[in-house]
């Protein structure tokens, strides 16, 4: 359900972006009250778990386009099955990033209606546990009730966020993002993937 919330909201800015009038050569400046905003959205990686955001920034006049300096704080829940021979294997990461990042808005007009482009960095601290389960295979580690075995480890260390991605702005303080954050880890722990592309469907408010 929570899949098919995100492809429907993503479906439904990807068509209003399409329908969006001529984007604006110079963007209007922000009226003054408005330059902090807040963001919340959900999210999904190649596997099909689920992450969530939130986070806040302050919008910077960079000639035509803007700048966006804010902390995002996100998480998330990521799972795999593989099977080698005759043994199934099921891998969960949890993963929870607190970071400092800074997007640049090209083409971004506020209250304009228009489609803009994100791209964007980050630098911060990630934390994850990692957790390998094998019914049938007993070589993993700690064994389990019934049979088979896991592994485990958990870790955190520093990390890096790239981001891309496109808008759409409104003619109030709303606006909505379908974006392309990537994390990668400087200590994975376990097996965990180092890289984690996702896929996040984003509303942000200016005030």
């Amino acid at each position: 359900m929570k899949k098919l919330a995100l492809i429907t909201l993503a479906t439904v800015l990807v068509g209003a972006i399409a329908s969006s009038p001529a984007i604006s050569q110079e963007a209007d400046p922000a009226p003054k009250d408005e330059r902090f905003g807040v963001r919340v959205g959900i999210g999904t990686d190649l596997s099909g778990g689920i992450a969530y955001g939130f986070g806040l920034n302050y919008l910077i006049p960079a000639a035509t386009n803007y700048a966006e300096l804010g902390v995002v704080f996100f998480g998330g829940t990521f799972k795999e099955t593989t099977e080698e021979g005759i043994h199934v294997y099921e891998e969960t990461t949890d993963v929870v990033i607190i970071a400092m990042s800074a997007n640049l808005l090209i083409n971004y007009a506020p209250r304009s209606g228009n489609a803009y482009f994100i791209a964007g960095v980050g630098l911060g601290s990630i934390s994850a546990e990692w957790e390998e389960t094998s019914s049938t295979d007993g070589s993993l580690g700690t064994p389990l009730p019934g049979g088979g075995s896991k592994d485990s480890d958990d870790g955190s260390g520093g990390g890096f966020l790239f981001n891309l991605g496109v808008g759409k702005t409104f003619s109030s303080p709303l606006d909505l993002r379908l974006e392309i954050p990537i994390m990668i880890s400087f200590a994975a722990p376990g097996e965990a993937s180092s890289v984690i592309p996702l896929f996040s469907l984003t509303a942000g408010f200016r005030f």
